[in-house]
């Protein structure tokens, strides 16, 4: 696993020991920044049940204002940590944030904070069962920018499929990208429509 463009390209990153961490693909990383664009410039980032943190220092590398990763496994924040210092960061830089916390938990108190990310992209385990209530919190609370992007990363069979039929009022699906087994949801604003 590596950085794939940008400041650091070429940067392996360490992994999580064991099975209950499934790294991003390189290719899928690679798609999913190139669908970002420029739009990943200057973007405040939430790395949402960051794992590795590869998608969040990826952002970072291509240029992101500031990174946020959240996750609750105390394996994958020690994993962040050695590969943001691995990019020359620090946990401490005010840029960089690293929450040792379930998705949940960090969503509703980034809400009471009233934070806002220009681009989130939310990788739970496939088979967990908060995608759809973390997807309502993010909607809910406010969380995009007038412009953000809201990315889910899930599985292609997923029961149900419930990416496709998710109704809210403040966001809408955009576009789908599927890479083998691996999907991409892509949410915006209902007014960016």
């Amino acid at each position: 696993m590596r950085i794939v463009a940008g400041k650091f390209k070429g940067r392996r990153l360490k992994t999580v020991k064991g099975s209950e961490v499934r790294p991003t693909a390189d290719r899928v990383k690679e798609s999913l920044f190139r669908i970002f664009g420029e739009q990943v410039v200057d973007a405040d980032f939430l790395d949402l049940c960051a794992g590795t943190g590869s998608i969040g220092l990826e952002a970072l590398s291509q240029g992101a204002r500031s990174a946020t990763f959240v996750d609750n496994n105390y394996h994958s924040i020690r994993t962040i940590e050695s590969n943001l210092e691995m990019c020359g960061f620090d946990r401490k830089q005010p840029h960089v944030q690293l929450i040792h916390l379930d998705a949940r938990k960090a969503l509703t108190r980034f809400s009471k904070r009233k934070a806002k990310f220009d681009l989130i992209y939310f990788d739970p385990p496939y088979a967990s069962k908060f995608h759809e209530s973390c997807v309502k919190q993010i909607a809910e609370g406010d969380l995009l920018s007038a412009v953000g992007v809201l990315v889910i990363e899930h599985g292609k069979v997923q029961e149900p499929d419930w990416t496709g039929s998710l109704t809210l009022d403040e966001l809408v699906l955009s576009r789908r990208e599927r890479y083998g087994d691996t999907m991409l949801s892509f949410y915006r604003s209902h007014q960016l429509r």
